[in-house]
């Protein structure tokens, strides 16, 4: 089987880039397919402009559409948008099968608040690829009833093994939370600080790790309760979640899916509080976490102090989220992913 995917590699690391990286990686090597892959990802000005790559990506596309029994455009909401018609345009042309994979919660949401020209070509062009994989279960459904092509959930998923780090078992009431992502105040830090501060007096530890953003600086951890540890590879993010008893994420940032951490912090073993927000509800359930409203500091310092007080609870939390780090192997979706493109390769030849 010729596949080829188009999407974004690191750099710069994020969210969608590593995604795709993943499933990139899980791809090569194997016997029964040959793969090529167009790196949308926008350059430095030190390589080259964006008109320059943008047409390397376009010649690229209608050389290897000749050659492709499947083709996969992977992206978020606004590569949908931009580049999605295109990538219908040419498959159809060329009578090609292709598969719309899209990162992110927010195009169900997108696509309700949208009417006129932009909505009208999305709905011709993104909408009747031959199948549409979705992130959130929500979105699935949403658009089951505004298309008539096959669309699936194909969640956010990470390397999950039975040999992943376990958390020693703590012998004593000093919790150690931990919060790992973009440092910014969309992903309620600043909540985090203030609810920590309430707890102060328990002696728990709460450590941030990720790169400041959006305003942030170290200022705003000093007098408080919180340590800011500086960034760590996506390498560490597993090992060093397993050192924590919790994952600590008060989002409320616009467009947010399944974070990966949240299913980093399953194949370490250690349960979530996480904020009513985006996909969260369908990943953290009261198996692996506790939910709290978005903003809502004293009800973030009650769920960590229910973590706090109850080592039965902390316990059966650590043992959902191992169960469910299973769910969301990325070795599983790769298989996935590949059944449905040799599904499809087989079609296009009948």
């Amino acid at each position: 089987m010729n596949l080829l995917l188009i999407g974004g590699l690191p750099p710069p690391v994020g969210g969608t880039t590593v995604l795709f990286k993943q499933l990139v990686d899980g791809l090569r090597g194997r016997d029964n397919i040959c793969l090529r892959v167009i790196d949308v990802s926008r350059p430095t000005v030190a390589r080259t402009n964006n008109v320059v790559h943008a047409l390397r990506c376009l010649a690229l596309l209608f050389w290897y559409l000749r050659w492709a029994s499947v083709l996969s455009f992977q992206t978020s909401r606004r590569g949908a948008i931009t580049f999605g018609p295109l990538v219908h345009i040419l498959s159809r042309f060329f009578r090609r099968k292709w598969i719309f994979r899209g990162f992110g919660g927010d195009i169900d949401t997108w696509h309700r608040n949208t009417s006129g020209i932009l909505r009208w070509v999305f709905d011709h062009t993104v909408l009747q690829a031959d199948v549409l994989l979705i992130e959130r279960k929500a979105s699935v459904k949403y658009f089951q009833g505004q298309s008539k092509s096959s669309i699936q959930w194909y969640p956010n998923s990470r390397h999950y093994s039975e040999a992943s780090p376990t958390i020693p078992a703590t012998s004593d009431r000093s919790r150690r939370f931990v919060f790992v992502g973009h440092v910014k105040p969309a992903k309620g830090i600043g909540e985090l600080i203030q609810a920590a501060k309430l707890l102060a007096p328990t002696g728990i530890t709460v450590d941030v790790y990720g790169p400041l953003q959006d305003g942030i600086s170290h200022s705003w951890f000093a007098d408080s309760a919180t340590n800011y540890c500086g960034p760590i590879t996506k390498e560490a993010v597993i090992q060093t979640l397993a050192g924590y008893d919790v994952l600590v994420l008060p989002t409320y940032f616009e467009g947010e899916g399944y974070p990966g951490v949240i299913l980093e912090a399953y194949c370490a073993g250690i349960p979530v509080i996480a904020t009513r927000w985006g996909g969260i509800p369908e990943i953290v359930t009261a198996e692996t976490g506790l939910l709290v409203e978005p903003r809502d500091v004293q009800g973030l310092a009650e769920a960590m102090q229910m973590l706090i007080d109850s080592d039965h609870l902390l316990a059966t939390l650590r043992h959902g989220a191992r169960s469910k780090a299973a769910e969301f192997d990325a070795d599983r979706w790769t298989q996935y992913f590949i059944d449905l493109c040799q599904q499809l390769s087989t079609e296009s030849r009948s």
